[in-house]
């Protein structure tokens, strides 16, 4: 009988021919390349940026969602496809070195101030919000535990700190943090308890204001420094 070393080492050897098998064909390489800017994608992103047939690249979805590489995302009526981990990224990125580059496919044209900072909801959105939230992830507040993110004791700390209500950093009916998938940035901002509260405190600090046009947010002057000091906002 083969003994558990030797089982292991055919089961590694399965799951590297099924992960090389799957990028052996060149539009799944391609696409699974294009994703690695970090970015979420729709389908029929994908098809126009490969010039594939969109049932053709929702079938590739399929398999690379089916063998671990991808991760899919509902927001509103779009699908939005990802790199599933780090871990994959950085095998992808290592076979990378030895091609060309593939150019990220374009994501839609939108108005340069809903990008920069907009409500989604009842939180703050755009490069803003994905700024607040790498910066909560960065030093701990926010972790991610078997796919959903939670804010850690330092976590509340912080955010009492900035003054967010102790109501909205306390058990309630809904999530207290909840990773939001940005249309405009394709990846995440803070939503939940914690986001709306953190939206309510920046307008209340005056940081931030309603902007002229629905939804879009404007950074005041005192906002701009605080900001880069708080969450290192780089505009």
């Amino acid at each position: 009988m083969p003994n558990r070393a030797d089982a292991s080492i055919v089961r590694v050897s399965t799951d590297l021919a099924r992960f090389a098998a799957l990028l052996a064909d060149p539009s799944r390489a391609t696409l699974l390349t294009a994703l690695m800017d970090g970015r979420a994608r729709t389908g029929s992103e994908l098809a126009r940026h490969l010039g594939l047939a969109a049932s053709t690249v929702s079938e590739h979805l399929g398999k690379l969602l089916d063998a671990g590489l991808l991760t899919v995302e509902a927001q509103g009526r779009h699908r939005y496809w990802r790199i599933s981990s780090s871990r994959i990224a950085a095998v992808i990125e290592m076979m990378g070195t030895v091609s060309e580059p593939v150019t990220p496919p374009r994501s839609p044209r939108v108005d340069p101030g809903l990008q920069k900072a907009r409500t989604c909801y009842d939180h703050i959105a755009g490069r803003l919000g994905v700024c607040i939230f790498d910066s909560l992830e960065h030093d701990g507040s926010l972790i991610t535990v078997d796919g959903n993110v939670q804010l850690t004791d330092a976590g509340v700390q912080r955010l009492r700190r900035l003054g967010v209500p102790a109501g909205r950093l306390q058990a309630s009916g809904r999530p207290l943090v909840r990773a939001c998938l940005d249309w405009t940035e394709r990846t995440h901002h803070l939503a939940g308890a914690a986001g709306q509260g953190l939206l309510d405190t920046l307008l209340m600090n005056k940081w931030i204001r309603p902007g002229h046009r629905p939804r879009t947010i404007e950074i005041t002057r005192v906002g701009q420094t605080q900001l880069v000091r708080e969450f290192g906002w780089p505009d």
